[in-house]
């Protein structure tokens, strides 16, 4: 299970700094993420859209309202419990802007094969909400490549890790300046 109390307001202590800096600290879409698992299992959802799977589905008329808790609270009521999945930490609201740092989120993932999704929302102010997943060693392994302030990650599944193990999660304001709201949902 993830630790949701153990959350940095932002980055992460020197120690754990170093051990992942030397990953690179560039911006969220710096680097191409690797390839991760895939969900083995389709979902016990249908899509309601042709082409388009029952994780996509649930988001595809999401429209934010510019307040960033109130529509985090709106897509996860719609999308988080797709697939038998639930909420994993609690909510983390942050601010930045697109000239501040990323800001860090280390959790802990119990064991190989656990599948995780993570809801963001920025608010009116935030027009690019980046987001990227790194694996213990700090290579990439997910990214959001939308240019919107609502990513959702991965978009089209969860991603199921394929080892235990500290992971990252880097949040970047890409264009704009405001606060954020997110959270990791899983099974």
């Amino acid at each position: 299970m993830l630790r949701s109390g153990d959350w940095p307001a932002r980055g992460l202590g020197a120690a754990m700094f170093l051990a992942l800096s030397s990953a690179g600290c560039g911006p969220a879409n710096a680097e191409a993420p690797q390839p991760v698992a895939r969900l083995e299992t389709a979902p016990e959802v249908t899509a309601d859209e042709p082409g388009k799977t029952a994780w996509e589905t649930c988001y595809s008329s999401f429209a934010p309202t510019g307040d960033a808790e109130a529509d985090l609270g709106r897509l996860v009521r719609d999308c988080g419990t797709t697939g038998g999945m639930r909420a994993i930490t609690k909510v983390k609201v942050g601010s930045q802007s697109a000239q501040d740092p990323v800001d860090r989120y280390a959790f802990q993932v119990p064991a190989a094969d656990k599948c995780y999704r993570v809801y963001a929302v920025g608010d009116s102010t935030v027009k690019d909400l980046d987001l990227l997943l790194r694996g213990p060693a700090g290579t990439s392994m997910v990214a959001d490549i939308t240019h919107d302030s609502w990513p959702v990650l991965p978009p089209r599944e969860p991603v199921c890790f394929p080892e235990p193990g500290l992971y990252m999660l880097e949040v970047s304001v890409y264009k704009g300046a405001g606060r954020y709201a997110l959270q990791v949902w899983g099974r």
